[in-house]
């Protein structure tokens, strides 16, 4: 919840100067959100995605983000759910047709 301790940014991953912050309020990081905006003015067209709730959360961004056009890459072993069945599920089922399923050694190895 927006203004709560829960919602705080953790120093470890806290924005740099310039860097955008993005308020997210839905299933989706662009429901009701700039994000979209923020990522087509900087010309972004390639998603990676990491996060928690691999089937809800990360999935409902990977959903729409393909939906808008973008190149989408979820990054299985930076995503956790509430087991590792429901983990699972998300990125073997749907998520394959929609993006890319990678993990991070195979992110690390593409950036260099």
């Amino acid at each position: 919840m927006e203004g709560t301790w829960g919602a705080e940014i953790h120093d470890k991953v806290a924005p740099q100067a310039g860097e955008a912050v993005v308020t997210k309020r839905g299933v989706s990081a662009f429901s009701a959100s700039d994000l979209d905006q923020i990522l087509r003015t900087k010309r972004i067209g390639t998603l990676l995605l990491a996060g928690v709730a691999t089937n809800f959360v990360v999935e409902g961004t990977a959903r729409q983000a393909c939906d808008l056009g973008y190149d989408t890459v979820i990054v299985g072993d930076c995503c956790a759910s509430v087991s590792q069945e429901a983990h699972d599920a998300s990125l073997t089922v749907a998520m394959p047709f929609l993006c890319t399923i990678s993990n991070l050694d195979e992110v690390l190895a593409a950036l260099k």
